[in-house]
């Protein structure tokens, strides 16, 4: 052990190190380890890192492999953890062993801690005679670790028993409390890091004895407990709520001391305002009576940090740790107390201007502690709590109070819109930032965006416009006096971080933007067409356009004047043909939202954007058509020169991204939709005209032509289905599609064979086409499907199953159309069966088995009887067993789907069809489900396979309460005793009787899932007992 060890933490040789690494990890998994590792633990000659590889691996042990120890060895195990806690001093080996023991706790029940619990008796133990200088900090390290396991799922303890433990701690929390106030009196003041150590502890037991555990899977209904066990009036008297307070004013001398008690006066803070206390009708903000003395004895001492906070505000970075837990704390009390503070009662009023001081804090990291506390204040002040009326107000009343409110809080939210603001800017320096510094600094500016946000929600969008459009309107006047003749060029004098911080803040606010007829929101957007050109700036430019364009579709109603499109267009035009991907993205995107909501009135623009879009396909020449064709060809693109291109590109060089043209298309499609249909015909032609050449080109009716490349398929088949989905004119559709037909029947049964990426392109393709049209397409079905079959059987390819979904999904209820659907889907069903006949095939191509399934669940509900029939649903659910135990998510999940709706199929052919094909393969259904349920699926499955379980109980009655109690008795009786397993089978026959419901089947299913999954080792059993 001594030289793995060795080898793992020091060898130069990774291939060693890994070979030490597994070495060691069968001998944790060894039944050797509790002795090995015990006795190296006593040895004084071992190593530290001997001595903490054993000690990791005796908690493992204990958590884990607990049940592996031979009868009463686990009192041998407390009296040696015991023993070593107290040969070690502070540091990871005796928190470890602390840990060790926390888990021990965790298995025994308190009767094997003579009928007083874990806590109780170690702290006797401990404090007791004969107890040494070690004793206490031990005690302590105990103390600290205990509340931090309750509830924990790392012991593999039966859930019962988990509950059980953490509800004794939560009832032992004033007695921790007790222990933690000894160990302060009696440890000497030299240990290191006492107070630390003693606040940490009080935090955590705070934090537990109000019921809030470390887990968030714990039920609180199931944990039966009513807290809180120490009520505020102890704490507010409690001397270590005094150590606390009094370690935040020494701040100054011991930094470490009072970050640890930060923490724990925000757990105290927290504790005033638990949902489950009882609130007095009189009580204002959820505070409790019997917690204000708390209240009044934390909020003081925590405002009384102001002056500190103001001091570290100028200490120009030297107090920032310091301004970081002030910070916290004002975070923490303005949030408890939002609802209180909401109601603008001057005694609550300290911690908004505490607040306001923190957005000014020149350290944006924590400045951005204060936001969630404005979030919750706006949308209390807005529309949540704030807003309901008191008992017996009337609604002149109520309106008054709003008033009130929104006079006195508007000025609060003015102050912090005019401190936030400024944090938006490019700082110097920025372009040779690391990728994780640009990702932070995005991650800021979403943060402050979202803040400005909520506080235009509070003073209104047209007050805070005026406010953020203030430095926009200085620098565009810098910017119209340094342009010369109109001309917009990026200029060296112009301070282009200004201008684009400042769009980005009135791009911020655009949920919240003033009225239609806001001029002062009409001229900004106007001489956004004024902009230098600058990548980043004109980025901001064009997704601020596409913030507004709700907004511009409502002022365009209201009669604004239709120059400001072609200002917008304008600029959008620019950065579209910019030589930066990340501006012309947002060009395309902005583009399309404009297209989207103002399309009604875009048809006096209808030949620039045809224009644009002709612009667009030849700028866009893929790199691989390129190389391959030279350049582009005027005609492609409608005539249009090269030369004229080339100046549209600015001579860059560099095509335009794939999806910012689809992007562009989508836009048009939504311009071409508002369009009379005689009006829609001829642009919907010249949209499709470049695109349907070049397929036509690359899929001749000769056959002996060199295939094309898969990005050009891709990338024009892309096109056409972006046109097909985004043109909302069905006819027109359905016209065009069925002349393109031949050309896209030969491209995909070209790419069939061997190239499956294009196969999925122009799958999708067919997909919008026959989403768009509907049943005007009904004379295309036998075609596609017969294609569909015919390639299916030369070549498994996922895409071909989902494409088929598709046409059930549109045509499945269509008469006509059934016996076509149904020739198709039994022979591609009964093949795809055939080739996923083991779990490793499922494995192989999880993308199959999801489309097979996806398109089964089509059937099923779009037209049952052509898979719920004695030649088909057979050999589907037979598939469905083989492979209902695959990890893939998509493929378990439409698996699970598929036999749910299966199962719940009500009419009466559908019923006589499962009354056949059910009882020969209930037993095995039942038990594959079962096992999926207790271990082989991920808990995330477990309400899925409910849901076919209660489905079966549906369809079987008593026969299949019979099938899954056969399987549950395969259950090993070391897992689960007879009691566990009959708490299901009594849910299962309550479900049949219809006096359960599928929750309680759901809850008697998890509660025996986590039995069986406690180990790995009893999960293994289970596994084997049901697989045989």
């Amino acid at each position: 052990i001594a030289h793995q060890t060795q080898a793992l933490n020091h060898h130069p040789d990774a291939s060693v190190k890994r070979q030490a690494e597994q070495w060691l990890k069968t001998f944790q998994e060894s039944a050797d380890a509790w002795t090995v590792c015990d006795g190296l633990l006593h040895d004084p000659a071992s190593t530290p890192e001997v001595h903490f590889l054993c000690s990791q691996t005796l908690k493992h042990k204990v958590q884990r492999d607990f049940d592996d120890l031979p009868a009463g060895a686990a009192g041998s195990l407390r009296d040696s953890l015991i023993t070593l806690l107290l040969k070690y001093g502070e540091g990871p080996v005796r928190t470890q062993l602390a840990l060790a023991v926390a888990s021990l706790a965790a298995h025994l029940p308190a009767a094997e801690w003579g009928g007083v619990g874990a806590l109780q008796w170690l702290a006797t133990r401990m404090t007791g005679d004969g107890a040494g200088p070690t004793s206490l900090p031990c005690l302590l390290e105990l103390l600290t670790v205990f509340p931090q396991e309750a509830g924990s799922f790392r012991p593999a303890v039966r859930p019962d028993r988990r509950r059980a433990f953490a509800k004794e701690l939560v009832f032992a929390s004033l007695s921790a409390i007790h222990f933690i106030s000894l160990c302060l009196q009696h440890m000497p003041e030299t240990t290191r890091n006492k107070r630390e150590r003693v606040l940490d502890a009080y935090a955590a037991w705070v934090r537990l004895s109000q019921g809030r555990l470390n887990t968030e899977d714990l039920n609180t209904e199931d944990l039966a407990v009513e807290p809180p066990q120490i009520d505020a009036v102890t704490l507010a008297a409690h001397p270590l709520t005094a150590l606390a307070l009094e370690t935040l004013s020494r701040h100054e001398t011991n930094e470490s001391e009072f970050d640890h008690a930060v923490d724990a006066v925000c757990e105290l803070v927290r504790s005033t305002v638990m949902d489950s206390a009882p609130v007095a009708a009189e009580a204002p903000g959820r505070i409790p009576p019997a917690c204000v003395a708390l209240v009044q004895v934390l909020v003081p001492h925590v405002m009384a940090l102001r002056p500190a906070f103001a001091a570290a505000a100028r200490s120009q970075g030297a107090n920032d740790e310091i301004a970081k837990g002030i910070a916290r704390l004002f975070a923490e009390v303005g949030e408890a107390y939002v609802i209180l503070i909401a109601t603008g009662a001057p005694d609550a009023f300290a911690p908004v201007e505490a607040l306001l001081e923190v957005t000014a804090y020149p350290e944006t990291d924590i400045a951005a502690m204060s936001f969630y506390f404005w979030h919750r204040l706006s949308h209390t002040l807005v529309g949540g709590i704030g807003e309901r009326l008191a008992e017996g107000q009337s609604l002149e009343e109520a309106a008054a109070e709003r008033t009130r409110r929104h006079q006195l809080f508007c000025p609060v939210f003015i102050r912090l819109i005019e401190n936030v603001m400024g944090r938006l800017r490019y700082p110097d320096g920025f372009e040779h930032w690391h990728r994780e510094e640009r990702q932070n600094f995005k991650r800021m500016r979403y943060a402050v965006a979202d803040t400005l946000t909520e506080a235009a929600a509070v003073v209104g969008g047209s007050r805070a416009l005026q406010i953020l459009v203030g430095p926009l309107q200085e620098s565009l006047a810098c910017t119209a006096s340094a342009t010369a003749g109109g001309a917009v060029t990026a200029n060296a004098s112009l301070d282009w971080r200004a201008l684009e911080a400042a769009l980005y803040c009135v791009r911020s606010i655009s949920k919240e933007s003033p009225p239609p007829d806001d001029m002062l929101l009409v001229s900004l957007l106007t001489s956004l067409a004024d902009l230098p050109t600058h990548p980043q700036l004109l980025y901001t430019a064009a997704l601020t356009a596409s913030a507004y364009s709700e907004w511009l579709s409502a002022a365009l109603a209201r009669g604004a004047n239709p120059s400001l499109l072609q200002r917008l267009f304008e600029v959008l035009h620019r950065a579209l043909f910019l030589d930066d991907t990340d501006t012309r993205g947002a060009a395309a995107l902005a583009l399309k939202h404009i297209c989207g909501a103002t399309a009604g009135h875009l048809a006096p623009f209808l030949e620039p954007l045809m224009h644009l879009y002709s612009t667009a396909l030849t700028y866009a020449l893929h790199a691989g058509e390129r190389g391959a064709t030279g350049v582009a060809r005027a005609g492609d693109v409608g005539g249009m020169a090269e030369a004229e291109v080339s100046k549209a590109a600015g001579s860059t060089g560099r095509g335009m991204d794939a999806e910012d043209v689809l992007q562009i298309i989508e836009g048009l499609g939504y311009v071409v939709s508002a369009l009379p249909l005689e009006q829609a015909d001829p642009v919907l032609s010249a949209m499709l005209y470049p695109i349907a050449r070049r397929l036509l080109q690359m899929f001749p009716e000769e056959v002996d032509t060199e295939p094309p490349d898969t990005e050009v398929v891709v990338l024009y088949f892309d096109r056409l289905a972006t046109v097909l989905r985004y043109v909302a004119h069905p006819e027109l559709v359905a016209v065009v599609f069925r002349e393109l037909w031949p050309v896209v029947a030969r491209g995909l049964e070209r790419c069939g064979d061997k190239d499956e990426r294009a196969a999925e392109h122009i799958c999708r393709c067919i997909k919008y086409a026959l989403r768009t049209a509907r049943h005007r397409l009904t004379d295309l079905v036998a075609p596609a499907a017969t294609l569909y079959r015919k390639l299916f059987a030369r070549r498994q390819h996922a895409s071909l199953l989902f494409a088929m979904s598709e046409l059930v999904r549109s045509f499945g209820r269509d008469e006509g159309c059934t016996e076509t659907l149904r020739v198709t889907l039994e022979e591609v069903m009964c093949g795809t069966a055939g080739s996923l006949s083991k779990l490793a095939d499922f494995d192989a191509a999880p993308d199959v088995a999801d489309d097979a399934f996806l398109l089964a669940k089509v059937c099923v509900s779009r037209c049952p009887s052509i898979i719920i029939n004695l030649r088909v649903l057979p050999a589907v659910i037979d598939m469905a067993l083989v492979g209902l135990h695959v990890q893939h998510r998509e493929a378990s999940c439409s698996t699970l789907v598929f036999l749910r709706n299966t199962l719940q199929a009500r009419d009466e052919l559908s019923v006589g069809v499962l009354q056949q094909v059910l009882p020969s393969r209930g037993a095995a259904l039942a038990q594959s489900l079962l096992a999926g349920a207790l271990g082989s699926l991920p808990t995330s499955r477990l309400e899925d396979v409910t849901d076919v379980l209660a489905a079966m109980l549906t369809c079987a009655g008593k026969t299949a309460v019979m099938w899954v109690q056969a399987a549950v008795v395969r259950v090993p009786d070391q897992v689960a005793s007879a009691a566990d397993k009959a708490v299901l089978i009594e849910a299962l026959s309550q479900y049949v009787e219809g006096i359960g419901n599928t929750r309680l089947l759901g809850r008697s299913l998890d509660e025996l899932s986590e039995l069986c999954r406690r180990s790995r080792r009893i999960r293994d059993a289970v596994q084997a007992a049901l697989a045989a």
